[in-house]
C-alpha cells in the first residue's frame, strides 16, 4: 500500500507505516503541509493493517517547523488559537495513541518540528541532525508540546537551559543529555529505523499498545497508584491469547530466531 499526496507520502509496508513530509521551506510546518500531515498521520493511527508509524522528512530535513511568512503582522491570535487546539489533539493522538511512533530525523528539527520529533516514542538521528528550540528567538513560547516532552526527557534545569536561550542542539549533545535514543550515519539511519520498526511490528498489537499506554502512564501517577493499577492490568495481559502463544512457543521451543 502507497498512499501519494503532494507534500504528504505513506508507505505501508510489514505492518510499518512510513511517513514521509514533502513541504517547502525545509518541510515547515504551514497551511501548505500541516493539513495532509495531520490528515495522513490520522489514517494510520485509526488502519488496522498498521502496528507502527515511522515520521521522516524528504530532502534532507525533518521539518524547519512555524512557517514564518504566515506570522507577525499576518497572525490572526483568534486563528491561531484554534489551529493550536486542533495541532495540540494531533500532538496528543501521537503520543497517547495505541501505535508506537518512531521520528526518523535528519538534518533540522526546529521548533514545532522539534516538538513532533520529542512526542514520538522513539527518536533516531542522523550524525548531522541539528535540534534547534528556536521560540525565544522569535518571542514565542514553546509549542507543539515541546515544553512538556522537553522536560521529561531532559529533566527541568537542562530543558530551561536549552528552551530559554534557544539552543541549537548536535546529534551527539542530543544523546549525550537524553534527547534521543540513537545516532546512525545517515546512509543508514532508513534501514536501522525500518529494521526496529519491523522488530516492533511482529510483536501483538494490543500488548505493544498496553505497554506504550503503561509507560506513559508511569510518568502520570504517584507509586503506590500504579503498582495498584499495575496488578490489574498484568491480570489483564495474562488472559490474552498473545500471551498463551508466547508461552507455549517459549517451552515448545518453535521459535528458533534472535528477535
Amino acid at each position: 500500500m502507497c498512499m501519494e499526496s503532494e507534500n504528504f507520502k505513506i508507505e505501508l509496508e510489514d505492518g510499518v507505516a512510513r511517513c514521509t513530509m514533502h513541504g517547502p521551506n525545509m518541510n515547515a510546518l504551514g497551511n501548505v503541509l500541516l493539513p495532509p500531515l495531520m490528515e495522513g498521520l490520522r489514517s494510520v493511527l485509526d488502519n488496522e493493517e498498521v502496528k507502527v508509524i515511522v515520521l521522516r522528512g524528504a530532502e534532507g530535513n525533518f521539518s524547519a517547523g512555524a512557517d514564518l511568512t504566515t506570522m507577525g503582522d499576518k497572525m490572526d491570535p483568534s486563528l491561531l488559537c484554534e489551529g493550536m487546539r486542533a495541532m495540540g489533539a494531533f500532538i496528543y493522538e501521537m503520543h497517547e495513541g495505541p501505535k508506537p511512533v518512531i521520528a526518523e530525523v535528519d538534518g533540522w528539527a526546529v521548533g514545532g518540528g522539534f516538538g513532533m520529533a520529542m512526542a514520538a516514542d522513539i527518536t533516531y538521528a542522523t550524525e548531522r541532525a541539528r535540534f534547534f528550540l528556536s521560540w525565544t528567538r522569535i518571542s514565542i513560547l514553546p509549542d507543539f508540546g515541546s515544553a512538556y516532552f522537553l522536560t521529561r526527557r531532559v529533566g527541568l534545569s537542562i530543558a530551561k537551559e536549552l528552551a530559554l536561550t534557544a539552543a541549537i542542539v548536535e546529534a551527539e549533545e542530543a544523546l549525550r543529555i537524553g534527547l534521543i535514543n540513537r545516532v546512525v550515519p545517515h546512509e543508514q539511519i532508513s534501514d536501522e529505523v525500518m529494521k526496529l520498526a519491523r522488530k516492533l511490528a511482529r510483536r501483538p498489537a494490543n500488548i505493544l499498545a498496553m505497554t506504550k499506554r503503561w509507560l506513559n502512564t508511569g510518568h502520570q501517577v504517584d507509586l503506590q497508584t500504579f503498582l495498584d493499577l499495575e496488578a490489574y492490568a498484568q491480570s489483564l495481559a495474562v488472559i490474552t491469547p498473545e500471551h498463551k502463544e508466547a508461552v507455549d512457543k517459549f517451552f515448545e521451543k518453535r521459535t528458533g530466531k534472535k528477535e
